[in-house]
């Protein structure tokens, strides 16, 4: 890590260099989004609704931003925590900034008794699985899809 990152709770003011880099992570993911859904999703990141955390550098600037659900699951009375959003800006890659959010997610959810976090990502998605492999167990589950 080049710079020492602080990681907080999104705010309203993030909002100019969070478009930028939503725009950035459905680029990646060939997706696209209706201007009003992204208002939706900034919306309740705010409200608590969604968990969202900003990765920021020494020097203040947005580097990075994890988005999270929390959620009650079947298996154990205690919360499960889903990383559905995670993505650093291309200049701040490998920088530390994507541990750096899974950490702080992974130290609110061992505060607050969470059972566990997890996630996923595309089978080709080589640079995210390095980073990883390094912090989780990867598993055998599949993912299926029905859309409602």
């Amino acid at each position: 890590m080049k710079n020492p990152l602080h990681i907080r709770p999104l705010v309203a003011s993030d909002r100019p260099d969070w478009d930028v880099m939503w725009a950035g992570y459905l680029t990646f993911y060939k997706s696209s989004l209706t201007p009003d859904i992204s208002d939706d999703t900034f919306a309740r990141l705010l409200s608590g609704e969604l968990i969202g955390l900003i990765a920021e550098d020494a020097q203040g600037r947005v580097q990075g931003f994890a988005h999270a659900i929390l959620h009650a699951g079947t298996w154990s009375p205690k919360p499960v925590c889903y990383l559905e959003d995670l993505f650093v800006r291309d200049t701040a890659r490998g920088q530390g900034a994507g541990r750096a959010l899974i950490e702080a997610l992974a130290a609110r959810g061992r505060a607050e008794g969470w059972l566990r976090l997890y996630w996923q990502t595309a089978d080709d998605n080589h640079t995210a699985q390095v980073l990883y492999d390094k912090v989780a167990t990867r598993t055998t589950w599949l993912r299926y899809e029905l859309e409602l």
